[in-house]
């Protein structure tokens, strides 16, 4: 199978973790981590933005739109940076902190592109 394609097994995954373990597990596996990272591989790959449309079917398939939103609203949230953990090299403290600042400003343009995406109306 192609490495843009294994979506197709990562929803069928959820189902089963669906059924196994609930919903909640399910989203954070498949939405919050499975479609965040097809969507960051996408910006540089054609053939992974060829398939989001069908990626996109496939989880709103599984699960229901307010599942999905209510998913998103906390997905790749993180924890305050705390540049306590630092004290034994403050010299990186700055760097860090810039270093979060960038990854958390990251994860929130991924996840807002993830909204648009599975919660828009009507297919890409």
């Amino acid at each position: 199978m192609q490495l843009c394609k294994v979506w197709m097994e990562q929803c069928e995954a959820a189902r089963g973790i669906e059924d196994e373990f609930g919903t909640q597990r399910a989203l954070a596996y498949l939405v919050g981590e499975k479609f965040l990272n097809f969507l960051e591989a996408a910006e540089s790959h054609a053939e992974f933005r060829a398939e989001i449309p069908a990626f996109v079917a496939q989880i709103r398939a599984i699960f229901e739109p307010w599942q999905l939103a209510e998913h998103l609203q906390t997905a790749r949230q993180s924890e305050a940076f705390d540049a306590g953990i630092y004290d034994d090299a403050p010299e990186i403290v700055e760097d860090e902190r810039k270093a979060d600042v960038r990854r958390c400003a990251a994860d929130l343009l991924l996840v807002e592109r993830a909204r648009e995406w599975l919660l828009r109306d009507g297919d890409a």
